[in-house]
């Protein structure tokens, strides 16, 4: 069991991203009005990046304790870890774009979100094949 424990994480990782963006996020916009959207959104982004960074974290210690890891799984759990911080961080940034109708700066930002989420996701899911 505990040779196995660093595959837990990024299947973690896998089905926290698919919640939220398949499952939460378009239940929310399809059932809320607008404003009352945007207000829960903004409370709940950050804590799914702070949560995915947790993860990864985990994931990162748990392959530095595992004896036989391949360097690509450092770099999966790194990765996660990164690209988590860094749509932790721009979030800030987003949100004020959206508040001053800055169109052109929100898709910038929107999309070093999305993709990031799209790389942690691919990464995680081929994790195991390594």
């Amino acid at each position: 069991m505990e040779e196995m424990m660093h595959y837990y994480f990024p299947g973690m990782v896998v089905g926290l991203i698919l919640m939220q963006t398949a499952i939460v996020a378009p239940s929310l916009f399809r059932n809320l009005e607008i404003e009352v959207f945007g207000k829960v959104i903004r409370d709940l982004w950050p804590k799914f990046f702070l949560a995915l960074g947790l993860i990864g974290t985990l994931s990162l210690v748990s392959v530095y304790l595992q004896e036989d890891s391949e360097f690509i799984h450092y770099g999966i759990a790194g990765l996660t870890v990164i690209l988590s911080a860094i749509c932790y961080l721009i979030i800030p940034a987003t949100n004020k774009a959206t508040d001053e109708g800055n169109e052109s700066l929100f898709r910038i930002l929107h999309r070093v979100s999305v993709t990031s989420t799209v790389v942690m996701l691919i990464s995680n899911i081929l994790y195991v094949f390594f």
